[in-house]
């Protein structure tokens, strides 16, 4: 729903207190197996074994899932905050470690696509008179004048235009300098 803010930590001190395993007061186990910090977002896996059932009630096996906590500094004299999120509610963010994918079950395919895209469109090859036709964009397609790095120039209808390396993923043809 909306933010929670801490009114004494940084960001280090925020990324520790987000990934700190814990048991709750009804045994429940929750274990953060893997993080990283990509920007202000936070990824991780975490795996929770459910308490021990009274009987009669049946056994319930641990189970995964991938979280993102969106982390921001709050206003003058407050701490960092953050949002949390997990796989299932479809974050638009995509940075996620591709090996966490392998670790949880899926909760939402079409997310997981858009990782792996993201993915893809970073290590896409481009160089100087190469094509890029683009899918979804106002602009259709721009041919890259200029590169640096990972800092793209295109030109289209005589305009230069700045290809962030997140547009690539928008690419759905290209054309390769002859």
């Amino acid at each position: 729903m909306g933010w929670t803010v801490t009114f004494d930590s940084n960001r280090r001190q925020l990324i520790q207190e987000r990934t700190r395993s814990a048991t709750q007061s009804d045994g429940t186990c929750w274990e953060c197996l893997r993080h990283t910090a990509v920007g202000n977002v936070l990824w991780t896996v975490w795996e929770v074994t459910p308490a021990a059932p009274k009987p009669p009630m049946a056994y319930r096996a641990p189970y995964r899932y991938i979280g993102c906590d969106l982390m921001a500094p709050g206003r003058k004299g407050e701490g960092w905050g953050y949002k949390d999120l997990c796989e299932s509610m479809g974050p638009c963010y995509y940075t996620c470690p591709l090996s966490y994918l392998d670790m949880a079950p899926v909760a939402n395919a079409a997310w997981r696509d858009q990782v792996c895209a993201w993915h893809a469109a970073r290590k896409r090859k481009v160089d100087i008179g190469d094509v890029l036709i683009f899918e979804g964009l106002a602009i259709p397609e721009v041919k890259i004048v200029s590169k640096q790095g990972r800092r793209l120039v295109g030109e289209y209808g005589g305009c230069l235009y700045r290809i962030p390396p997140r547009i690539l993923a928008k690419v759905v043809d290209q054309r390769l300098a002859a």
